[in-house]
């Protein structure tokens, strides 16, 4: 079951009317949506339900053991390193047992040394990166004092199972949701209104912009590339880009509206990417809550501590963005996107104390890096850099995502577009893709805010109106079985 599916239209609104006519007591609506997220992940995956509720209890255990007032210090130290090597030991197994087997069994082959190993074939629990992250977050923070311990199983269980986030984010903090979790939540009209709005803005950036852009061009290209030129591969590596940011934030932002319909906050995950002028910028704007978690508790430990990568921060960029690219996935190819990222932030960070060291020399550095020309051209670079590394995100396989970008820079015959569907609704709802995406980030810009404002100014049965056709336009072009998140794969 996802947000998209003809079975969350009947779940949610049970859920919703059932926890709001239950008494104003905060027990009473933890376990209901507790019962509610464990029945949503069963329609995952049930026979790794079991996986979640264990994960669950070991981390709540812990987590007691660390905030015991007389507890030595060498029993937290031993109950810190019980979550650590179980939660990433968890991910290890499912996810990534496969792939260190059969690298390290080419590894072998190749040097005239081994036997094939065996590599398990196993089923990762949805969401599992998503929620070990979020429990090992809750567990350091107890360790270094930030937060006490959550004494109430119930509480902790239902802030790491809660169902819109669970299976592709945001990444939740203990700090700011269990004081949400720990006190009963009141109907607020604005909260369900403003909760609606955002759930509707994030279905039709999936649901209409999404999975039409993949049904129509994403995959027809990427996956017979051959058959298309040049201009055509850069409209499939465009179109990817887009599909990319809709699916991903359209997710978060259905989680965030369901989460706000149901009194509880979750943090923004997406701050209109498109409009960053730096590849730093850009990672303050995708994916917030994976690259604040990474900074925070990877990035900023080894920079500060006591190790060798104490003060290396150029090198640690690149250390935290393969283990990024590894928290994608078990391939190769998600190794070489973090490198390049990680590559390109050290890049950044050089640049950038080298452009200070001009205007220290000269004040004339300063006007120039403020005017517009400098901008247009960092805003550029930056797409740029993003949009192409996307190719080996997006690439089965390291050859495959080399053949891809040698196309499109040596000019090669083929299709600019796929034949199907019809070209006349082809162009229609590309068209109107391309307008969503472009207007939802201009209407961020200075002139932009103030056209926003009195658009949702506008009296509410025209702003009704409004919603109604959105969603008659998502339910006539939405491609069918379509619904299945991109990130729900990491």
């Amino acid at each position: 079951m996802t947000f998209t599916d003809v079975a969350y239209a009947f779940f949610f609104p049970v859920v919703l009317v059932v926890y709001w006519l239950l008494p104003l007591r905060a027990g009473l609506q933890n376990a209901w949506l507790l019962l509610a997220s464990w029945v949503f992940y069963a329609s995952w995956s049930p026979r790794l339900l079991w996986v979640l509720v264990l994960a669950t209890l070991v981390d709540w255990l812990v987590g007691l053991v660390l905030d015991g007032e007389r507890a030595p210090l060498r029993w937290r130290r031993l109950a810190l390193w019980t979550s650590l090597v179980f939660n990433i030991g968890q991910l290890c197994w499912f996810k990534y047992e496969g792939f260190f087997a059969g690298s390290l069994d080419v590894l072998l082959s190749r040097l005239g040394l081994g036997m094939p190993l065996p590599v398990l074939e196993l089923a990762a629990p949805i969401g599992l990166s998503f929620y070990t992250f979020q429990k090992l977050s809750y567990v350091i923070d107890v360790y270094d004092g930030k937060i006490p311990a959550c004494r109430s199983p119930l509480t902790f269980a239902a802030f790491v199972s809660f169902f819109p986030q669970i299976v592709a984010g945001p990444i939740v903090r203990a700090t700011e949701m269990l004081p949400q979790w720990a006190a009963a939540r009141r109907l607020d009209s604005a909260k369900l209104a403003s909760g609606a709005s955002t759930f509707l803005l994030g279905f039709f950036k999936k649901a209409f912009v999404a999975d039409i852009l993949k049904e129509s061009l994403v995959d027809p290209i990427f996956d017979h590339p051959a058959a298309y030129s040049t201009a055509g591969h850069w409209v499939g590596l465009v179109a990817y880009a887009v599909h990319l940011y809709c699916d991903f934030s359209g997710y978060s932002e259905m989680a965030i509206g369901t989460g706000r319909m149901l009194g509880l906050e979750l943090p923004i995950n997406f701050n209109y990417p498109f409009l960053s002028k730096s590849v730093a910028e850009l990672w303050r704007r995708w994916h917030i809550s994976l690259n604040t978690w990474l900074f925070d508790y990877v990035y900023g430990r080894m920079t500060t501590g006591t190790s060798f990568m104490r003060g290396r921060l150029g090198v640690s960029f690149i250390v935290v963005f393969l283990i990024s690219g590894l928290w994608h996935g078990p391939r190769w190819t998600y190794v070489v996107w973090g490198l390049l990222h990680g590559l390109a932030l050290w890049a950044h960070f050089r640049w950038d104390a080298f452009y200070r060291g001009l205007c220290r020399k000269d004040r004339r550095w300063v006007a120039r890096r403020k005017t517009t020309a400098y901008a247009a051209a960092a805003w550029a670079g930056t797409q740029a850099w993003f949009v192409l590394t996307l190719v080996p995100f997006r690439a089965k396989t390291l050859g495959a995502a080399g053949q891809y970008l040698r196309d499109l820079f040596v000019p090669t015959s083929g299709m600019l577009l796929p034949t199907e569907p019809a070209p006349v609704g082809r162009a229609f709802i590309l068209t109107v893709a391309a307008l969503f995406v472009v207007g939802y980030h201009l209407l961020e810009l200075p002139r932009g805010q103030a056209v926003r404002a009195r658009l949702l100014a506008l009296p509410a049965p025209v702003r009704g109106v409004a919603y109604g056709l959105v969603i008659a336009l998502v339910y006539l072009f939405m491609p069918t079985g379509g619904s299945t998140f991109v990130y729900a794969q990491f």
